[in-house]
């Protein structure tokens, strides 16, 4: 890789904290992410230059680690499919809100870590939770709800289902709220998401599932089983404990931890006792703030790609003086 890829670091271009700036102007050993938002701007975008900075890092034996709702196919064929050699061992991709964990052998192949399978029982629980909240909601507005029901440990209740808003940016997600807020609401359902929410609770509670993990991206409310918590218990009970990786050596990067509309951000549950110690930075525009132990840098992909590139610069100063010795 060539050194015009580096650019200035964080102390020139981020109006962070000092203290912020001293917790990322470090090397970190494992180095995980969200996937949609941060390293790209979405699954159809060209992954070239990201995956470049992250193949460097990996050749220099840094652990980096996806997280993602999304399959595995859809990363791969992004992302992973286009990397070959030994150091792709140096790769984990968690998929499916936590449900899945892939690494890879020393010749590039796919391999499973970890898979949450669901009982006949826990599916047939979700499945009932979700048609349920379908049929209340119906019963008491008349309001058309479908579900999603291809999805690992999860169902997918769309409160939308309308042909524009069949995939939505999350640049738009300001437009789907009002867009959702009012089909609902139009319709007799007064509470909106958060009633919908409130009452995927309460039949999850009903229905024996008493530890189900509910989220909305406002278009959906998913109840499942796992979430990108059980992502990033994998990510430091498996790989920093076992590779005696100490919490602040380890990054956690995403664009949605602060709320949306009142709602947890997509990437608030990579936020975690286990990795209190750990760094999480956002580069996502975050119009309601972040939590407290997390640094906003905003920017989008092209601030993640800035990261990476610090992260090298690192990197190579380190071997420099290690050469130098």
């Amino acid at each position: 890789m060539s050194s015009t890829l580096i650019s200035t670091d964080f102390q020139v271009e981020s109006s962070m904290t000092e203290d912020g700036m001293k917790r990322l102007n470090h090397p970190f050993k494992i180095i995980a992410f969200d996937w949609d938002g941060t390293a790209v701007e979405n699954r159809a975008a060209d992954a070239t230059m990201v995956t470049m900075r992250l193949e460097y890092l990996m050749q220099q034996g840094v652990q980096i680690v996806v997280i993602t709702g999304t399959n595995f196919k859809n990363v791969d064929r992004q992302f992973s499919s286009t990397i070959k050699g030994p150091h792709k061992q140096n790769l984990f991709i968690c998929t499916n809100r936590g449900s899945e964990v892939f690494g890879f052998d020393q010749d590039s192949n796919q391999i499973p870590l970890h898979i949450r399978a669901a009982s006949t029982e826990e599916n047939n629980q979700l499945t009932r939770i979700a048609e349920r909240v379908r049929d209340e909601i119906q019963r008491r507005s008349g309001v058309k709800i479908e579900i999603v029901y291809d999805r690992v440990n999860r169902r997918k209740i769309d409160l939308i289902p309308e042909p524009e808003w069949v995939d939505p940016p999350k640049s738009q997600i300001g437009d789907l709220l009002v867009a959702t807020e009012n089909r609902l609401k139009s319709h007799g359902w007064n509470g909106g998401i958060r009633e919908a929410i409130d009452l995927t609770k309460q039949i999850s509670s009903e229905e024996g599932l008493r530890d189900a993990r509910i989220t909305t991206d406002v278009k959906h409310i998913e109840v499942g089983l796992t979430d990108k918590s059980d992502s990033v218990s994998w990510v430091m009970n498996e790989l920093a404990r076992k590779k005696n990786v100490p919490s602040n050596d380890v990054l956690f990067a995403g664009d949605e931890f602060g709320p949306i509309a009142g709602f947890e951000g997509s990437d608030f549950k990579m936020v975690t006792p286990e990795a209190r110690n750990a760094v999480y930075v956002s580069v996502g525009p975050e119009p309601n703030g972040v939590p407290e132990n997390v640094i906003h840098l905003a920017g989008g992909p092209a601030r993640f790609i800035h990261l990476l590139e610090t992260q090298i610069k690192l990197m190579r100063e380190v071997l420099q003086e290690a050469r130098e010795k």
